[in-house]
């Protein structure tokens, strides 16, 4: 059993000893052992303070008698001397001193109650065996000790780097992960064991996600005796942002379910030194995010999680009474920040697409920069077109990438979704094309790959084939699980996304995909983090998306039968040739000319 030292501060001596062996009792149920000091008056209190070692707990009468001081100068006296120490101020005489409790506090106690509701251990009020689990976790968040410990393994970097990001900023010199830790093992403690509980009690934690909304996403192990649970525990500074996640999660989870979408529980908890709040959902064992299981899955197993995961689960937020009509141009304009990120990406590798070659536009004319632009900026497509009436909004999970989809291990092999804080009205096609394009710039051939300019003309070329027709034309195995899993999605569209139950002609949804598309590479192509050649080749394809868009929006004005042959993006139209042109040359950042700056433009 671990020992703490504990001060009882109380005038009359029977209270004193009936406080303390009442916390004897419920101590010795958690594991812990106390040495008590108990002191009659405020001066001996106060000299003992001085005198020994900091107290980890201390309770204080705070009328300690005719001629005294009161508690409150032990009180600070304590704080003082212990930033650590959990005290907390009783009275037997609550309307005698109706401000003992805004006093104590005020002087840097944790808590103060009345003495009878401790003794009788009241319905509502803090009891014996309540105070002793406070001492506990107020303990446990400074260290660890036999009954509750928090465990960061040191092996990962990926974790480490959380921890420094959420310690951070800090003077020359300080540990950031050591405060990160300490801010961690606070929130995790506070969400996952704020309850009594006699078995020993450890939580590791680990890296899970990066959190893409400012928030860090953790993955708890909580292991009391012989039963272990996972959790996700996500931490943040922006505690209205939670709160916003919060019920947005809880109206997904009427939609989804509870096997499908990850609901949050318990209330949001605080760090009040350094500002941090969090949540925790709970987790299936072993289950991780989609980019990491892709990189072990097969052909078929990555085709059967795409299937379920929009065949079975994402095709619920298309039940009829969750849609409705939105005007076109409130859909195709980009947000300002939207515009600026754009236009700040064009400038930082202004350099690298101003070339001859570069600057020829998807569709062999000039100017698709400024094409791109007026498409964010106006809701105009490449020809100059801004397309008029509505199309169909649905209840859509609104931010689905790669680490807030997870999938549980073998033998089930089934997604689960996390993390539906943007759930609302948002376009049919916005959860596919943000997923795919997540894909292809975050998971797809990552690592060094993605940092070699050589491989903008390939990366730029396969985002071209983002389309069920241009697949078709040039039919390849996949290499990858990754691209089986992109393939099964775009193969699929128009049934994943109920374009007959929406009432779209084949013609309207193929041109709104690729307007879907190229808003998305302009989103996630200028996001900051994304390495240069991804960036690069994303604006190039988000242009050449932007021009089968167009193509496809004017073959409506041609097309009499709904039924007919898929109106056909630049790879495929009969004027053209089978293969897909060629994207724009991207000359290597070598010889005159700067290179392109490493740094992202900020979002």
């Amino acid at each position: 059993m671990m020992e703490i030292r504990g001060l009882i501060v109380e005038n009359k001596h029977r209270q004193g000893a009936i406080i303390r062996d009442h916390m004897d009792l419920e101590f010795e149920e958690i594991g812990l052992t106390v040495t008590w000091a108990i002191e009659l008056d405020a001066i001996s209190a106060r000299k003992a303070v001085r005198d020994r070692s900091p107290f980890d707990f201390a309770i204080v009468d705070y009328g300690l008698g005719e001629g005294q001081q009161s508690g409150i100068a032990v009180v600070e006296e304590l704080r003082a001397r212990s930033a650590q120490t959990y005290i907390l101020v009783i009275t037997g005489r609550g309307n005698e001193f109706p401000n003992f409790r805004d006093e104590a506090l005020k002087a840097g106690a944790d808590e103060a109650v009345i003495r009878f509701i401790l003794n009788v251990g009241r319905p509502g009020g803090m009891t014996f065996r309540d105070l002793a689990n406070q001492i506990r976790l107020h303990l446990a968040r400074q260290r660890d000790f036999e009954g509750l410990r928090v465990v960061f393994p040191d092996d990962d970097l990926n974790l480490e780097s959380t921890l420094h990001t959420i310690g951070s900023p800090n003077p020359p010199g300080t540990d950031s992960v050591a405060i990160g830790k300490q801010i961690v093992r606070t929130l995790a403690i506070e969400c996952l064991a704020p309850t009594y509980r006699p078995d020993a009690t450890t939580l590791t934690v680990g890296y899970l996600a990066p959190g893409r909304s400012g928030a860090h996403v953790c993955r708890i192990d909580h292991q009391e005796g012989r039963s272990t649970s996972s959790h996700v525990l996500k931490i943040g500074l922006d505690r209205r942002a939670l709160e916003f996640e919060v019920a947005a999660n809880k109206r997904a989870l009427h939609v989804l379910g509870a096997g499908d979408l990850v609901g949050f529980s318990g209330q949001i908890r605080s760090h009040s030194d350094y500002g941090y709040h969090a949540v925790t959902a709970p987790l299936a064992m072993e289950a991780v995010t989609l980019a990491e299981w892709l990189s072990e899955a097969t052909i078929d197993e990555a085709e059967t999680v795409a299937e379920i995961l929009f065949g079975a689960q994402l095709t619920k937020l298309f039940a009829p009474g969750q849609r409705e009509a939105r005007p076109l141009v409130e859909w195709l304009t980009g947000t300002p920040v939207l515009r600026l990120r754009l236009r700040n990406t064009l400038t930082l590798y202004e350099e690298i697409l101003a070339g001859e070659e570069a600057t020829a536009g998807p569709s062999g004319g000039a100017g698709w920069a400024d094409a791109l632009t007026d498409f964010v900026d106006k809701g105009v497509l490449a020809n100059g077109r801004r397309p008029d009436g509505t199309t169909t909004f649905i209840d859509a999970f609104g931010d689905l990438h790669c680490t807030n989809v997870l999938v549980y291990p073998s033998p089930h092999r089934r997604p689960v979704l996390v993390d539906a804080s943007m759930y609302g009205p948002n376009h049919w096609a916005v959860d596919a094309a943000r997923l795919v394009v997540d894909l292809v710039l975050s998971v797809r051939r990552a690592g060094p790959a993605s940092l070699h300019w050589s491989n903008v003309a390939e990366v730029s070329s396969y985002l071209d084939g983002l389309c069920g027709p241009a697949r078709a034309a040039r039919p390849e195995a996949a290499p990858e699980a990754v691209d089986a899993f992109i393939g099964q999605i775009v193969d699929e569209l128009p049934t994943y996304v109920h374009a007959e139950a929406l009432q779209m002609t084949t013609e309207q949804w193929h041109w709104q995909w690729h307007a879907a598309l190229a808003k998305e590479l302009v989103r996630q192509g200028t996001r900051a983090g994304l390495p240069g050649p991804r960036a690069v080749a994303a604006i190039v394809a988000a242009a050449r998306q932007l021009a089968f868009a167009a193509d496809a929006y004017a073959m409506i004005s041609y097309s009499t039968d709904s039924a007919a042959t898929p109106a056909a993006c630049v790879a495929t139209r009969a004027d053209q040739p089978a293969e897909p042109p060629e994207p724009p040359a991207i000359p290597t950042p070598r010889g005159k000319g700067r290179r392109p700056r490493s740094a992202r433009p900020n979002s």
